[in-house]
């Protein structure tokens, strides 16, 4: 089968979009499928430009305001539709049995719908975060205009989408009281990755200490994520000369935690500007413990892509997440680290001391963290389930 797949981001750029995205992706070649690419980039010389090797076709659309604050990250999403359209119709080559669409932005459906009536295929809709929902809880949304703006854009979304795959079970009733039409599909789509293979250690072991216990993030540093905040909550006494925590990514609270890490002259937090996956994974696989963060504003359900990549390396997990989210249960019921609510405080720094002084505890919980990731989250069994609707 020949599909397309539309994302914001794609390798080589380093998003947890373009990881997951390009590990279905793989997954899809492996089994004798075709895919084609849709992604945007945000420097490049020529309106679009296409690449292929063997059976993935990558189209890459220039946009060129999502440096530009979230103004021009609005500005840039709002014409993705238009931008795919235009530009396919000036490709005869493309072939498609089949859409599928990684969110999280919002601004695919008219793209969606057109591909659908071009092609006469289904499309399936991957959801992981519900915007606007989250910028709402957070605070970072106001109902209004704006609001309301997005609501429309996000129900023409879901409108145009045979098949929409959520990954918490308890955003059901979300969904379910959403007011789409009844033959709408709504699933469970759990997230996923691919086996790691062979890692070089050296770049991880140059980079962490060696003579302490060793704490990464990596990811985002956004308001959704609220990193500053867990910061700001460590007993750093904890930490003292047996820990340090590295901090691996970009994020709109970047420079607010490099500014509280100078003024504070807090020398057990080391903060990276993001790298390579390759040199990541050889972090991750030197590290001792591989931290969540979330605001304990968001009311939504969310599986950090990175808790993925840490059960992919055996790395037990501390997590300070908002209150009722599915992945407390998740990391308690199945022995894969320890985790608080983001606005305790105190039980974070139990857990963080608890995790930084008893070694068999990790080994056990990075044991039972590669044994779910084999059980649960490998890609072949996304594969197979977004498969089954093209079918």
């Amino acid at each position: 089968m020949n599909f397309i797949i539309l994302t914001d981001y794609y390798e080589p750029i380093i998003k947890s979009g373009s990881i997951i995205v390009g590990d279905l992706t793989d997954e899809l070649i492996a089994n004798g499928h075709q895919v084609t690419i849709i992604t945007f980039v945000d420097h490049q010389k020529s309106k679009y430009e296409v690449s292929v090797k063997n059976n993935l076709k990558i189209i890459r659309i220039k946009t060129f305001s999502r440096s530009f604050g979230k103004i021009g990250r609005l500005w840039a999403e709002f014409r993705y539709s238009s931008q795919i359209k235009q530009t396919l119709s000036l490709l005869n080559d493309i072939h498609c049995d089949g859409v599928i669409c990684y969110s999280p932005s919002i601004f695919y459906g008219n793209a969606v719908n057109w591909l659908k009536n071009t092609y006469e295929v289904r499309s399936y809709l991957i959801i992981r975060d519900i915007f606007p929902k989250w910028a709402l809880d957070s605070g970072l949304l106001k109902e209004g205009l704006l609001y309301n703006f997005f609501k429309n854009v996000e129900h023409n979304l879901y409108k145009s989408s045979d098949i929409i795959g959520i990954e918490a079970k308890s955003d059901l009733s979300y969904f379910n009281n959403y007011g789409l039409d009844e033959s709408k599909e709504i699933e469970v789509l759990n997230n996923w990755g691919s086996p790691v293979g062979t890692i070089n250690p050296e770049f991880g072991k140059k980079l962490l200490d060696s003579d302490k216990i060793n704490i990464v993030y990596g990811g985002n540093m956004g308001d959704a994520q609220d990193l500053l905040s867990l910061i700001n909550s460590i007993d750093f006494n904890i930490l003292s000369n047996r820990a340090v925590l590295f901090l691996i990514g970009s994020g709109n609270q970047f420079d607010k935690i490099k500014k509280t890490i100078r003024i504070k002259k807090l020398p057990n937090i080391v903060l990276i500007n993001p790298i390579d996956r390759i040199s990541y994974l050889s972090v991750i696989q030197n590290a001792d413990i591989g931290l969540i963060s979330l605001s304990s504003k968001i009311l939504s359900h969310n599986y950090p892509l990175k808790m993925i990549g840490y059960m992919q390396l055996s790395i037990p997990i501390l997590a300070s997440v908002n209150n009722n989210n599915e992945v407390i249960s998740t990391i308690r019921d199945n022995d894969i680290g320890l985790v608080s609510l983001a606005s305790d405080k105190g039980s974070f720094n139990k857990n963080l001391n608890k995790m930084i002084d008893d070694k068999n505890m990790r080994k056990v919980q990075g044991e039972n963290a590669i044994s779910l990731f084999n059980s649960k989250y490998d890609v072949s069994m996304a594969y197979a389930q977004i498969l089954s609707h093209f079918k």
